[in-house]
């Protein structure tokens, strides 16, 4: 009995993904999306879920970037739509210690619930996916879908700044080619207060010209071309390049007076538990690099090397996300290895009371098996883009060979772009391997 529960409590989420991550790793996206549909319990990738128990939103989620990757845009957007719907945020809060407890460190039965970075970072990525089949309504939902979200983190002071920049960026552009000129240059002040960014310099100029909106960034950008007239592209071509994965939690142990170390102050005066935890390690989430073989993009438009710069790093906004809560995670940690000493402890005392051996064995034996099964919850957006780059070019009408290729670590990727209508197109390439 003791050894069918300690088969049953040892597969963490990472551990079942372990075929799904291998398969991504050497970029094959259809077989991992397939792992994917035995997560969320489908027969295929067409299919979403009767029910949303466990850690099933955040499978869609994966499948979704799966279905970018493949190209597959409509059952990306499917995917990432229906997961928002079943999401609930995660509270960060130093004081939410009981929930860190049950989300963070064990209780991986329960919905996932997913932290800001990774909620602020779904709309614009879903967004991505309208833009690549032309439906610049569909995307404009997206972008104020995440200025809500964004206004609710913002109202309890919680900051997602990467994601942020993104949103942002996309945003902009999608306002500015829907004849929104005002509104996208608010969005382009805002990507442009976090991070210098070359590919929006024309545009905001452009933009400035017929319409009276300033902010700080603006403003600044453009005093240099006082005076300057620029027109505006009659075509547009956006080229989104998702690259690589954000860290991915794995179980690690720690002794004890390491986890007391990084907790800290958040460990309050009465350290009576400590006594628990005498020689004893604790097992919790850590965030660890995922690899890439994947170099810098190359972007070739027809026969163009074009400019591609990195909008925003997911993977350190990732980070910076979890650093801050990790004293907390510890300290819940650390809080359910005190309660299965202390239960081991009752054991002990119950069993003494007719054999002093049989105290010591039963102990040692409910211990040991509440460790087993108390697994730490290694739930996170894997297949979350490491990295976002962005180019902008101006382009003629007709059609157009975009090619994007990683230094010779990945195939080259060739898409046909028609620009026959006014406007503009946008082509996403998403590697995550």
């Amino acid at each position: 009995m003791f050894a069918a529960a300690l088969l049953g409590g040892c597969a963490t989420y990472i551990d079942r993904l372990a075929v799904a991550n291998q398969a991504t790793a050497v970029g094959d996206y259809a077989r991992a999306a397939g792992e994917m549909n035995r997560v969320l319990g489908v027969a295929s990738t067409d299919q979403l879920p009767a029910e949303w128990t466990g850690d099933r939103s955040l499978a869609a989620l994966e499948r979704g970037m799966l279905q970018q990757a493949l190209a597959g845009y409509p059952g990306s957007a499917r995917d990432l739509s229906a997961a928002e719907q079943e999401l609930e945020l995660l509270d960060l809060r130093a004081d939410a210690i009981g929930a860190l407890g049950s989300y963070l460190y064990s209780d991986s039965a329960k919905t996932y619930k997913t932290p800001p970075s990774e909620r602020l970072a779904l709309n614009p990525l879903n967004l991505m996916n309208y833009l690549a089949v032309g439906d610049l309504d569909g995307a404009a939902v997206e972008a104020r879908r995440f200025q809500v979200m964004r206004d609710y983190l913002d109202s309890e002071n919680i900051e997602a700044e990467g994601p942020a920049t993104l949103g942002t960026y996309l945003a902009g552009f999608v306002f500015e080619h829907r004849g929104e000129g005002d509104r996208a240059l608010r969005y382009y002040e805002e990507a442009l207060a976090s991070a210098a960014l070359d590919s929006l310099v024309e545009p905001v100029q452009r933009l400035a010209r017929d319409h009276p909106y300033r902010g700080p960034q603006i403003t600044q950008l453009l005093e240099p071309s006082e005076g300057e007239t620029t027109a505006g592209p009659e075509r547009e071509l956006l080229i989104v390049v998702n690259l690589g994965r954000v860290p991915h939690k794995e179980p690690r142990r720690i002794p004890v007076g390491a986890a007391v170390g990084i907790a800290g102050t958040l460990i309050s005066g009465n350290a009576d538990f400590l006594r628990y935890g005498a020689g004893k390690v604790i097992v919790y989430p850590e965030l660890v690099d995922t690899p890439s073989s994947l170099g810098m993009p190359l972007v070739r438009v027809d026969d163009r090397d074009i400019p591609i710069e990195q909008v925003v790093d997911l993977g350190a906004a990732v980070r910076a996300e979890y650093e801050e809560a990790k004293p907390t995670i510890i300290l819940a940690a650390l809080t359910r290895m005190a309660a299965r000493a202390g239960v081991a402890e009752g054991v002990r005392a119950a069993g003494n009371a007719k054999s002093g051996v049989l105290g010591d064995v039963l102990s040692i034996l409910v211990e040991a098996t509440m460790v087993a099964l108390d697994r730490p919850d290694t739930r996170s957006w894997t297949m979350m883009p490491g990295r976002v780059f962005a180019a902008r070019v101006s382009v003629a009408a007709g059609l157009h060979d975009v090619t994007v290729s990683f230094g010779g670590a990945a195939p080259e990727r060739s898409i046909t772009v028609d620009t026959t209508n006014p406007g503009a197109a946008t082509v996403v390439v998403t590697e995550p391997r």
